[in-house]
């Protein structure tokens, strides 16, 4: 960059003056007039201060030390020394406690212990029901099993399996133990 270049402000419409500088003095790939990027380093990777590939704080030119870490402290995929991204999952997608972005564990459980789909292990949802509506005993939410009858055995209409109902009577009001006489 020419002393006159910096001081009359011919720059090109990218920021650029004639001899190719900015108004920083850098070029497009970053170098100023001596080789030199921001950061000390020559087009080389050698550090201007070090003399060696490595800045007095001990990053390279891509700006990693020794063991693979930036200044953040994570390494060229995007994690640190744990393992973890900078959203804090690992390379499994899953975070610290063991679940992924979605509240998941590597079996598909949540932290109350629930699939996707509502159901615990044993395919019972929160309120103790499994996919078919029905409870650990297999009742449904209105008492009746799946054939519809009741814990004591009778149908919503109160009649048991035989069509009697608890005071031993069928739907035409006739006595269980009756005895017809011919």
């Amino acid at each position: 960059m020419g002393l006159l270049d910096r001081f009359s402000r011919t720059f090109d419409k990218h920021g650029y003056d004639l001899d190719g500088y900015n108004k920083n003095g850098y070029d497009k790939k970053g170098y100023d007039k001596d080789r030199y990027d921001n950061r000390g380093f020559s087009i080389d990777g050698i550090h201007i201060d070090t003399k060696i590939a490595f800045d007095k704080d001990g990053f390279n030119k891509k700006g990693y030390d020794k063991k693979g870490y930036d200044k953040k402290g994570y390494d060229k995929k995007g994690y640190d020394k744990n393992g973890f991204n900078k959203n804090g999952f690992n390379k499994d997608g899953y975070d610290l406690d063991g679940y992924d972005k979605k509240g998941y564990d590597k079996d598909g459980y949540d932290k109350d212990r629930y699939d996707e789909n509502g159901y615990d292990s044993n395919g019972y949802d929160e309120n103790g029901y499994d996919e078919n509506g029905y409870d650990l005993d297999g009742y449904d939410e209105n008492g009746y099993d799946s054939n519809g009858y009741d814990g004591l055995g009778y149908d919503h209409l109160g009649y048991d399996k035989e069509g009697y109902n608890q005071e031993g009577y069928n739907k035409f009001n006739k006595k269980k133990n009756e005895v017809h006489s011919d």
